[in-house]
């Protein structure tokens, strides 16, 4: 794959910057876009419905599957697309971490999502230094009609966190497959409405700057025996590296003291087959445990 160039790069932090978005096109070749395809296709069959239990914030007929390292490789990939790893340093800093890894497949007749920000899990007073970003990897084309993420251009700006009795004006990010959306933590957005008989399919990748804690546990969801099996890019991105004094172990960078500990590492591939086992059990757990209405 061609790199972009640093005026690319560039463009493109500065957009974000300015309208709390922006859109690579032509970023996800053929191939890795298949791959996403086949390993969607076999979450399904192994976890079917996805991971979380429907909910207004989430969805209904929304399927997202959550601690996709412990799944395919081709994940692994996802997480450190060398288009996508420049920009995030440009926009969270050097040391930035990878925070979450969720699929986003929008069902047939699912409503609008609320709009919201993803930086709102810290909650931290407006302005701030920008703290997430999160991108949208487009696996099918997203329209209007299937529920395109809508955003608020330069709300990342405002003061304030959007209140979810107001409504906003939003513009849709419409964008062809193998297309991704960037979308930074302080920016109001929220997945549209399908009004299609087909499913919009896509990725929610987060990042977050590397003095936050992760969204998702990627620290405890992913064996060191099993992060010792990754490539360094996403080794750094999960906590191999110290972001100024914060993540070391003994006073330095993770790495060394975890090749004490694991060498190469191995992928334990009974950890997945009881993980999978557990599915509905998950499923039954989070629904007892959601308020009802």
């Amino acid at each position: 794959m061609v790199q972009l160039s640093s005026q690319q790069i560039d463009d493109h932090i500065a957009a974000i910057s300015q309208n709390g978005y922006t859109i690579l096109l032509d970023a996800i070749d053929e191939e890795l876009l298949e791959r996403i395809r086949t390993e969607l296709d076999r979450l399904e069959r192994v976890r079917p419905g996805g991971d979380i239990a429907p909910a207004p914030f989430s969805g209904y007929v929304t399927r997202r599957w959550f601690d996709l390292l412990n799944d395919d490789d081709v994940w692994q990939q996802v997480a450190v697309h060398p288009w996508v790893l420049p920009i995030m340093n440009g926009v969270l800093g050097d040391g930035f971490l990878l925070s979450t890894m969720g699929t986003a497949v929008i069902g047939p007749a699912e409503k609008a999502q609320p709009i919201h920000v993803d930086d709102g899990v810290y909650g931290f007073p407006r302005p701030h230094p920008d703290l997430v970003c999160n991108t949208m990897w487009a696996v099918e084309d997203f329209t209007v009609e299937n529920g395109a993420t809508r955003v608020v251009p330069g709300s990342n700006n405002l003061e304030c966190d959007p209140d979810f009795r107001e409504s906003y004006k939003t513009v849709p990010l419409t964008m062809k497959a193998g297309s991704i959306a960037f979308v930074v933590g302080s920016c109001y957005h929220g997945a549209g409405a399908n009004q299609t008989d087909r499913d919009r399919v896509g990725l929610t990748i987060n990042y977050c700057n590397g003095a936050m804690r992760q969204q998702e546990n990627l620290m405890l969801g992913v064996h060191p025996e099993r992060v010792m099996t990754f490539p360094a890019a996403l080794q750094d991105i999960l906590g191999f590296r110290m972001c100024g004094g914060a993540g070391h172990l003994f006073a330095s960078d993770p790495r060394s003291e975890m090749m004490r500990h694991y060498g190469a590492g191995n992928k334990d591939e009974g950890y997945l087959r009881r993980r999978n086992g557990l599915h509905a059990q998950r499923l039954a757990a989070q629904k007892a445990t959601r308020p009802k209405g």
